[in-house]
Formats: structure tokens, C-alpha cells, sequence
């Protein structure tokens, strides 16, 4: 009986030591595949948006589409191309709160993928913020799989105030 029991306490431990290792194994790939659609918020406000992540489009949207579930500020609203250039899309602040923000977008430079970074203040004062890739063409791939792991440190853009005017992508460029 006494080993019946040894047994069944060793049980849980030995799972979790054959879970942890297939983490280990697998973690960093899923991770890589999974990172990018990420925000940050620790409060009641849900968001959606057009293009979705890791979306292929037959070709570059018009506009890009936030929705939230509340009135909220847009505060950072950045694009970037697979190189991490900073493309123009004119945006500029503007205090008033609302649910829906279209953003226009010019004709956009080639890239395998793009990403787009946002941020809002909700209407508890409180920060969200996040970041979405996707992709456009009719040669575009899985934006995802295109991010290597050194890319996914570096993928979002510290603050749209910090960057120098020149390393900004105009339209057709």
C-alpha cells in the first residue's frame, strides 16, 4: 500500500515536469507566433479593430478601424513596416472621446507585413495600449510567421514623439 501511495505523489510531479519541458520546447515558437496582437489595460473597455490581426488582405486597406466599447481618447496611433520604418499617417491628437476612430490611411509603401501601434485613455483616466500586424497583397503571407525573434523585441515604437521626422515613410515611398 505504501507504494501505491508514493506513486500517486510522484504522479503530479512527474506531469508537471513532462508539461514544463514541452513548454520549454514549444513556448518559444507559440510565443513568436502569438506576441504581436497584445494590449496592455487593466480595466472594462474592449476594442476591436479592422484590419484584424495577422489579417491578409487582397490589398492595402483605406482606413484603419478602431472600436471600443466605451468613449475613449485616442492618444498614439503609429504604423510601421516590416523594418520597423515609421510610416505617415498624419495623426495628430485630438482630446475628444468617442467609440469608433477611421483613420484614413495614404497609398501605403511595399512591405511584407505592417504593424500598428495605439494607444487610449478611457474614461477612468486609465492607459490601453496595444499593437496589431497584418498584411496586404496578393503575394502577402502570414504577418506573424514573417516575425523573428529578435524582431519581437523591437517591434514597438517607443513613443510617436520620439521619433526623428526623418525616418518617417511619405506615401508611395
Amino acid at each position: 500500500m505504501k507504494t501505491a501511495v508514493s506513486t500517486r505523489t510522484r504522479q503530479p510531479h512527474l506531469t508537471a515536469l513532462v508539461l514544463g519541458t514541452l513548454m520549454l520546447l514549444f513556448g518559444s515558437n507559440a510565443f513568436a507566433q502569438h506576441f504581436s496582437h497584445t494590449y496592455r489595460y487593466t480595466g472594462d473597455v474592449e476594442i476591436d479593430h479592422i484590419p484584424d490581426h495577422d489579417e491578409i488582405l487582397p490589398q492595402a486597406p483605406d482606413n484603419l478601424i478602431l472600436r471600443f466599447s466605451a468613449g475613449v481618447s485616442l492618444v498614439k496611433l503609429v504604423m510601421k513596416n516590416a523594418e520597423g520604418k515609421v510610416i505617415n499617417i498624419n495623426f495628430r491628437y485630438n482630446p475628444v472621446a468617442n467609440r469608433v476612430f477611421i483613420w484614413p490611411l495614404p497609398e501605403l509603401p511595399k512591405s511584407d507585413y505592417y504593424v500598428v501601434d495605439w494607444g487610449v485613455i478611457d474614461p477612468e483616466q486609465k492607459l490601453m495600449s496595444g499593437q496589431f500586424l497584418f498584411s496586404a497583397g496578393p503575394d502577402a503571407v502570414l504577418p506573424s510567421s514573417l516575425v523573428t525573434e529578435e524582431d519581437e523585441e523591437h517591434i514597438m515604437v517607443p513613443d510617436y514623439r520620439l521619433i526623428e521626422p526623418g525616418s518617417f515613410l511619405g506615401p508611395g515611398q
